[in-house]
């Protein structure tokens, strides 16, 4: 399918970003729980994650922004990319079916490192590197025109390593004082103590609070952005996340670092949701690794504890983590690019939001740099891009696999099953990680008897359910997508 004929079913499916609302669920504000009517509805939406500085450079002018030069040779220091340079690949990002799409933090930074935006200098600024305030905007409207909805990451819990002093943060007594982290299983350091030297903000302190409730809405207001990733959630107090959650009116995605369901469902609790990391070392155990499927299952056999795990985010990899290829342990590189293949197709087709980190798409694959330049024009013949329009154009087509309840149908070492209703609409994926075919027996369909479910990645497969069970032949090492949808 041609980029635009994508853009456009994706349109008609999904609606404007500002209005789409998902039948059967209420967007709920994550401290009070009570209905917000204008907030974006982000069930059923995937995501593209970019780092700013280092997707795309439209604008050369604004490369030594604040006294700090860009150089390309410097892997720690800015690089050039800008909110023109990501208008420019919106009609890139959509042709791959993403209907969101998760932007570095904005702030202004005062380190010729801060490329990155998580040392936060002058929280009233947009760095100048990025662009200004109007090119923000810009980008949100543009992206609206294509049916995707915004989310700018935002930091609460440190500025950068600036002495205890910044322009939002000037006085002393805004900042704790203990040290670094040394013990991460102390509860009281991961909030109290510095982050790797970060300067770690008092939010206890009325005005720090003051600060920082201010700054996210003026973030939320002045840029027109549909949801908000919140960087370093479990080192601040879940008290004053009711208090921010309250103030920025918007989705919050949460990053809580931990593969423990029982450390990082409790934050889904206070935001709306968070990132799974949980589900994210599962996935690298059993894609990239060739470990026991059965580790999916124990994952996802916890979902009860999450707030709504349909807005949990599900990925392969980020900035802060290996990219996929460089962990998969295939012999050749076909073998790590077919790792990746059902990785992907597991991502799009479970419960949840899938996330993709800029770059999987032309197959990334370094183990030094997880946040290459992307500059030039990047293929959209590449063969991963080819595969993630694909899996988008079956999620798009299929309600369930989009929103649906998802159960678990089978698990062993090497397979893996699950189906997802949402309504009338079903469907059936299952996995094959061993080196000859299986047929799975299937059994407690919640699927009525009756419906045919086909193949929707072309294999040519139709099954009917009879009485909640179905049998399914997955080829070796491949994966089989059965929707109700034609």
């Amino acid at each position: 399918m041609r980029i635009g004929g994508l853009v456009a079913l994706l349109l008609a499916v999904a609606g404007c970003p500002s209005s789409q609302r998902t039948p059967g669920h209420d967007v709920r504000d994550a401290a009070s729980d009570a209905p917000i009517a204008d907030r974006t509805d982000w069930h059923g939406r995937s995501i593209y994650f970019v780092m700013t500085d280092r997707f795309a450079n439209g604008d050369p002018g604004n490369d030594g922004a604040n006294g700090y030069a860009a150089d390309l040779a410097d892997p720690r220091a800015w690089h050039g990319g800008d909110f023109r340079g990501l208008i420019d690949r919106l009609d890139y990002i959509a042709g791959m079916g993403f209907t969101g799409l998760w932007i570095t933090p904005v702030i202004e930074q005062h380190d010729g490192h801060g490329y990155h935006g998580y040392w936060g200098w002058d929280w009233s600024k947009i760095d100048g590197h990025l662009g200004d305030l109007d090119q923000l905007r810009a980008l949100v409207a543009a992206a609206h025109q294509r049916g995707i909805a915004v989310m700018i990451d935002t930091v609460a819990n440190h500025t950068g390593r600036y002495g205890y002093a910044t322009p939002t943060f000037p006085d002393y007594a805004m900042y704790h004082h203990n040290g670094n982290i040394t013990d991460y299983g102390n509860p009281t350091q991961v909030e109290d103590n510095d982050l790797s030297g970060l300067n770690d903000l008092a939010q206890e302190n009325p005005a720090v609070a003051a600060k920082l409730l201010d700054h996210v809405r003026w973030l939320v207001t002045e840029t027109g952005a549909d949801g908000l990733r919140v960087d370093t959630v479990k080192h601040v107090p879940k008290p004053f996340w009711s208090e921010w959650v309250g103030a920025a009116r918007v989705f919050t995605l949460g990053e809580v670092l931990d593969g423990a369901v029982d450390n990082v469902a409790p934050y889904s609790h206070v935001l709306d949701a968070t990132l799974d990391y949980p589900l994210y070392f599962a996935i690298k155990d059993v894609f990239a690794k060739n470990g026991s499927m059965r580790r999916l299952g124990d994952v996802l056999g916890r979902d009860d504890t999450y707030r709504d795990p349909q807005l949990s985010g599900v990925f392969l990899d980020n900035h802060d983590q290996p990219r996929f290829l460089c962990e998969a342990t295939g012999a050749t590189d076909a073998d790590k690019l077919a790792q990746l293949r059902l990785a992907l197709a597991f991502v799009f087709t479970a419960r949840g939001i899938p996330v993709v980190y800029y770059g999987t798409e032309q197959a990334f694959a370094s183990c030094t740099e997880n946040r290459p330049d992307m500059f030039g024009t990047p293929s959209t013949a590449s063969a991963m891009y080819a595969w993630i329009a694909t899996l988008q154009r079956i999620r798009t087509r299929s309600e369930a696999l989009r929103i649906g309840v998802q159960h678990e149908r089978w698990q062993d070492d090497t397979a893996y099953a699950f189906e997802r209703v949402a309504g009338a609409h079903g469907a059936i994926v299952a996995f094959n990680l061993s080196g000859g075919s299986r047929t799975l027996s299937l059994q407690g369909l919640v699927i009525p008897t009756g419906t045919t479910l086909r193949d929707a990645l072309g294999g040519g497969a139709i099954v009917t359910v009879d009485a909640g069970r179905v049998q399914v032949t997955i080829p070796a090492r491949a994966v089989v997508v059965l929707t109700t949808e034609p």
